[in-house]
């Protein structure tokens, strides 16, 4: 996958939400918007839960 932070991949969700609002993009317009959303959001789902982990470990070596 291209190089990817959480915050761009957000950052370009709500610009693929932002056009599926304006009701101008065609059909074949919407299924690229819609593979790629799927793309962005497995990327950040597996983010979100590598940081969780990550704290968690930190936290438990603290013993908090």
């Amino acid at each position: 996958m291209e190089n990817l932070t959480y915050e761009s991949a957000a950052k370009e969700l709500e610009s693929i939400l932002e056009n599926l609002k304006s009701d101008s993009i065609t059909i074949d317009g919407l299924a690229i918007k819609v593979e790629r959303a799927s793309v962005l959001l497995k990327f950040c789902s597996e983010k979100l839960r590598t940081t969780e982990s990550k704290v968690n470990d930190v936290i438990d070596k603290l013993g908090l």
